[in-house]
């Protein structure tokens, strides 16, 4: 949760400094399963729809392209693309699958080091802003089997490319040296989303719209290198997704399932010349659905404060510099 990745920072930990007009070529990957049901913090599988879980399995690339305009002030491009399939009862009582692919909302970041790289390589903080287009589709259909036949509806939000709005994002991001050669590391990211609802229905027949909601994402830790000379180094931390009830921007209606995720996050980095590659495989160690508005109201369903949660993520990446 969420399901669909929103921020422009696949792959493992890692600061990233560029020189004047440098630029810096990046694929990275995410891998997600997820069909464990949660009712707010509480796992319980038989209380899924048709007493059988979702199950989704989701592999997301993001392409991106980051620009040193200065020395503290890069710009990063991100193109995502996914391919989704999500298994679940429909109405006619039988497991059936259905699946989405294409690009996502393309994102342009600009990210600016608040002290001078050179001259302050013990610590250093970083603010980013930027901007998320609708490129991703939100309306890809599928076959959704009724008790009285098959029907073409919207699949799943979650394995939609897009989410149908624009979006702000508010990044930060700093490091510390610590102890040594330990240094702590943070990573910030938060998305408004001022558009309130989508034209799309959860349900067939349009009486429950699709919310469009706020994203955030955090992760902290301590990052070592434990061979220097070859560039390798770890990281362990702590990760957090998640959405909230309450959107800071716009209204807070539609159908959402709000709450977090909280994961053990080790990681290693591999740097080689121009190339870094970066691993990350959290594991999660809670995860809370909360009640969205319509929950508070006192319904009607679909509840949101349940839904599947993933047990672990797989993040990849690979950047060259040029």
């Amino acid at each position: 949760m969420p399901i669909r990745f929103t921020s422009p920072s696949l792959g493992g930990h890692r600061q990233v400094f560029l020189q004047p007009r440098e630029w810096e070529l990046g694929v990275s990957y995410r891998r997600l399963t997820a069909e464990d049901w949660f009712i707010e913090n509480q796992m319980q599988p038989d209380s899924a729809p048709g007493g059988q879980p979702n199950r989704f399995n989701i592999n997301t690339i993001d392409l991106s392209l980051r620009y040193g305009v200065t020395q503290q002030l890069s710009l990063l491009l991100t193109v995502p693309v996914s391919t989704g399939t999500n298994s679940r009862i429909h109405p006619d009582g039988n497991r059936h699958e259905t699946s989405a692919t294409g690009v996502g909302d393309i994102s342009l970041v600009g990210n600016l080091w608040l002290l001078n790289a050179s001259t302050h390589r013990a610590g250093n903080l970083a603010l980013g802003l930027g901007i998320k287009a609708p490129s991703g589709k939100n309306d890809i259909e599928g076959d959704l089997a009724t008790p009285t036949g098959t029907i073409q509806h919207a699949v799943h939000p979650g394995i939609q490319p897009g989410d149908g709005g624009w979006g702000i994002l508010v990044q930060a991001q700093g490091y510390q040296q610590l102890v040594g050669d330990l240094s702590g590391y943070f990573f910030g990211a938060y998305m408004l989303n001022p558009e309130e609802e989508s034209e799309i229905s959860f349900l067939p027949g349009g009486t429950t719209p699709i919310s469009i909601p706020d994203v955030y994402h955090f992760r902290v830790g301590a990052a070592y290198p434990v061979w220097p000379s070859a560039g390798l180094s770890t990281s362990l931390g702590v990760r957090f997704d998640g959405i909230p009830v309450r959107d800071v921007l716009g209204g807070d209606e539609g159908y959402r399932a709000p709450g977090y995720t909280a994961y053990l996050d080790p990681g290693l980095s591999i740097s080689w010349g121009s190339s870094t590659f970066t691993l990350s495989v959290p594991v999660r160690v809670h995860g809370e659905f909360k009640k969205n508005v319509n929950d508070l109201r006192g319904g009607p369903p679909p509840f949101g404060n349940r839904g599947d949660l993933a047990s672990y993520l797989v993040f990849a990446g690979y950047a060259l510099r040029f």
